[in-house]
């Protein structure tokens, strides 16, 4: 071996060892423990001058390697290697095998003339792959040196001297032929129809404005223009639509007439003379009806048709007025009557009565008119499909629309040139924004756009979708045509694998793979991330959730997600992808972060603050017990303190009075009235400084206390009177208290309305009731005396008197009385 030389190892699946040294190839032996020069062996001696690129293994006991003299095999028998005749020999860097949507194997090759090969051992040729300047989805040109196959996604990645390459099966939907520029015609060039020939089923004809009339081999590739005999009328270079009769003959819808083209004899022929104005005319449309009778739509003067039997070009009457009887496409239905779009609308014609009947849209919401109708198509159950701006409708054959699909439930298109209907019964729409496939069971919109193959996104000229006999689909646009198998669709139904690429706090990166804190002054994270499929990567979609702060998922297109300003705790983000086909990758990825709170955020400052604030507010009630409780001795002492000397005092008045009066009687009886009137002002006022005292002594700030003194005051004036005395009182007040201004004003309330009672009423019954409901207490006194009307009696000060005590507590006080029906004062206050 070469000892400056890198070695590349290989190990083959029956467990021996090859090293490529230098191009060079070595096995190793065990029993020796030397390695052996092997390689492709010539009249039983190893060509020493023949390179090696490198080893493939296609299955167990099928060892390949390729040279720059072709493919050798091992053969374990012979122990040697020979050449491997079913590829062909020429110097060939690399072998990739692969199979083709029908499970038939091939070999991707590379090497050779263009750098790139395939190889399809049922066929025996080898297809080249070219660098084509004006397609971007062929091959770079260069040569492949390396294969990688991801048997996940199925993608085939080349490494070429050029760059990387990528061949992708669920992306590249779709085939493509481009038209190559005609000598000496600057116009630019469109395919509105590509049909397959009647009887040749690798032979197509197209009709290209600006071009022309081609011929498609699609067996060789070979696109061959047909000249019209028609140079005259200054239009050999447009043909807008074609279609081929019973007799296998093209006619070509062309400007100022049709042209014939009879592929057996090569003969071209231009016919005119069925058009009445013939300078400003063209044949849009062309059709053949399943009897051989071709029809052909022009662009002004409405519908004529071939009759085969008589060989002659007739008018088909429309009523349509003159400017709209242009045809936009005609189709026969399974019942042989003929339709025809122009521009007043849609008709329905049934050649064998020679009726004409207007089809009018109608039973839907969408009420299109009669002149906005784009494309129309019938599919294989009669449904009739129109499109109009922003709309498509299935309608039956008499109008009534059973479906619309607009713009809010799938369309993604303003306007729709072609529509038509493949072997599974989906509905093809070539739109100006992407081609549409509609699953109507379903209502599901699949979309294809450049990214899938299709030479333009958009179509801005009416065009023919149309279907073979295989039942492939084509589809024309500027400068080419795509076509497409719909039941070779293959659809990426790999779930893609969905990573977090990358984190940003506060716009400055951090590595993953750490834990993740945010601190209270990093408010702003972005998390970046990605799903992992490369099958037009552009189409993946996400949906992001952050478990804590979002409600529910958040769709997105974009491969980031920003968050700022958030609570301090644990989160989880959470990120799904679906790929190309919108297969959802359900698990995703995650990410667990924690918000650090500030320190007025945290447990122990929340603690402290309560604490303090507990401290503060136990200090104030300590303040305020010891306020209260000077105040109750205060009070206490000043009820001592009159009591005793006011007390006393007016005790001494009355005693003095009393003796006085008895002294003087017998020698001035004038002044004994005198005397009784201070000794009776006396006692008034020493009683109601008894009421004072009990009013200001602590002791007595219940209202239990007050209910006992109202008691004893109520029994005490009735029994002078002989007035039956009741009280009423709830037991929902024991604990009660009452400040100085309530006990004093209650009591004196009740005490006042008493005295009225007792003194005027001349009632023989007072009933007295006292309860508390929650925080409002309610006093009701009420008599069965005379009363007295409201309205007509003067009132002196009592009535004004009792008003103002009940405002100072913030009571309400009533009164209800009527003449003969007693009196009710009813007293309300919170307590």
């Amino acid at each position: 071996m070469i000892d400056n030389a890198y070695a590349e190892p290989y190990f083959d699946q029956n467990g021996r060892f090859w090293v490529n040294q230098a191009g060079h190839l070595y096995r190793f032996e065990p029993t020796t423990g030397r390695y052996k020069p092997t390689l492709a062996t010539t009249n039983g001696r190893v060509d020493s001058l023949m390179q090696l690129h490198g080893l493939h293994e296609k299955e167990k006991g099928l060892l390949l390697i390729t040279t720059d003299h072709g493919v050798f095999r091992f053969d374990a028998r012979l122990d040697q290697f020979t050449r491997y005749t079913p590829l062909p020999q020429p110097s060939i860097h690399n072998l990739q095998p692969d199979n083709l949507p029908d499970g038939q194997p091939f070999w991707w090759m590379g090497g050779g003339p263009t750098g790139l090969a395939a190889y399809v051992p049922a066929t025996k040729q080898p297809i080249n792959f070219s660098r084509l300047p004006n397609d971007r989805f062929s091959y770079n040109g260069g040569v492949a040196i390396s294969f990688y196959r991801d048997t996940q996604t199925g993608i085939l990645w080349i490494g070429t001297n050029r760059g990387l390459e990528k061949v992708d099966p669920y992306a590249i939907k779709f085939g493509r032929e481009l038209l190559a520029p005609a000598t000496g015609n600057t116009q630019k060039t469109f395919v509105t129809v590509v049909r397959q020939d009647r009887r040749d089923d690798n032979r197509y004809w197209l009709a290209v404005r600006g071009a022309g009339l081609f011929c498609w081999n699609r067996l060789t590739g070979e696109l061959q223009p047909i000249s019209m005999n028609q140079a005259s009328h200054g239009a050999a270079y447009d043909a807008i639509s074609a279609v081929q009769d019973n007799r296998g003959r093209v006619w070509v819808g062309m400007p100022q007439g049709v042209g014939r083209y009879d592929p057996a004899t090569g003969q071209t022929e231009f016919i005119h003379d069925f058009l009445p104005n013939r300078e400003r005319q063209a044949i849009s449309v062309t059709y053949a009806d399943h009897r051989g009778r071709i029809w052909l739509g022009s662009e002004h003067d409405g519908l004529f048709y071939y009759d085969p039997a008589a060989d002659q070009i007739r008018p088909w009457p429309l009523p349509v007025p003159a400017g709209l009887g242009f045809v936009r496409r005609i189709q026969e239905d399974s019942r042989g009557r003929i339709w025809v779009l122009t521009g007043l609308g849609l008709y329905c014609l049934d050649p064998t009565r020679g009726q004409t009947r207007h089809i009018v849209l109608h039973g839907a919401p969408i009420q299109p008119t009669d002149r906005i109708h784009s494309t129309f198509s019938i599919d294989r159950a009669d449904h009739l499909w129109t499109s109009g701006i922003g709309f498509v409708a299935c309608a039956d054959t008499t109008g009534r629309i059973q479906h619309t699909y607009t713009l809010t439930n799938g369309l993604q298109a303003e306007h729709i040139f072609g529509i038509t209907e493949d072997r599974s019964g989906h509905i093809w729409m070539a739109t100006d924004d992407r081609l549409h496939e509609l699953t109507p069971k379903t209502g599901q919109f699949t979309y294809y756009d450049k990214g899938s193959g299709l030479i333009e996104k958009m179509v801005f000229i009416p065009g023919e979708l149309t279907m073979n006999r295989q039942g492939e689909l084509f589809i024309g646009y500027p400068g080419g045509f795509n076509y497409v198998q719909p039941n070779d669709l293959r659809r990426n139904r790999t779930p893609p694998p969905v990573v977090i690429t990358g984190l940003n706090v506060n716009n400055v990166s951090r590595p993953l793979g750490e834990p993740l804190d945010l601190q209270p002054s990093e408010t702003t994270l972005t998390i970046e991330f990605a799903a992992l499929n490369f099958s037009q990567p552009e189409k993946n979609s996400y949906a992001y959730q952050l478990v804590g702060f979002d409600n529910d998922w958040v769709s997105s297109d974009h491969r980031t997600a920003t968050y700022t300003n958030l609570e301090p705790g644990h989160y989880t983000f959470r990120v799904k992808a679906a790929n190309n086909d919108g297969v959802w990758n359900q698990t995703g990825a995650t990410l667990d972060f924690r918000v650090v709170p500030s320190y007025w955020q945290t447990g122990w400052f929340q603690v402290l603050c309560i604490a303090l604030v507990a401290a503060v507010l136990y200090a104030i009630y300590r303040y305020r017990q010891g306020q209260r409780r000077r105040l109750e001795r205060i009070r206490d002492r000043i009820a001592a303190d009159l009591h005793d000397d006011m007390g006393s005092t007016l005790s001494s008045i009355r005693i003095f009075s009393d003796v006085v009066q008895q002294q003087i009687a017998p020698v001035r009886p004038e002044a004994v009235p005198v005397l009784q009137r201070i000794s009776t002002s006396a006692t008034t006022l020493s009683e109601s400084m008894q009421d004072i005292i009990w009013t200001i002594q602590t002791k007595n700030d219940s209202l239990a206390d007050v209910v006992t003194r109202m008691r004893e005051f109520g029994l005490k004036m009735a029994e002078a009177k002989t007035i039956q005395f009741q009280m009423q009182v709830s037991d929902s007040f024991d604990s009660l208290r009452l400040n100085v201004e309530q006990r004093r004003n209650l009591y004196l309330i009740f005490k006042e309305s008493l005295n009225n009672a007792v003194k005027y009423a001349e009632a023989s019954r007072i009933e007295v009731g006292l309860n508390v409901t929650g925080k409002q207490l309610r006093l009701v006194i009420l008599d069965n005396g005379r009363g007295f009307d409201a309205a007509t009696v003067r009132t002196g000060n009592g009535l004004p008197n009792l008003q103002k005590r009940a405002k100072e507590i913030k009571g309400q006080l009533t009164l209800t009385s009527a003449t003969e029906q007693g009196t009710k004062i009813e007293l309300t206050m919170k307590v």
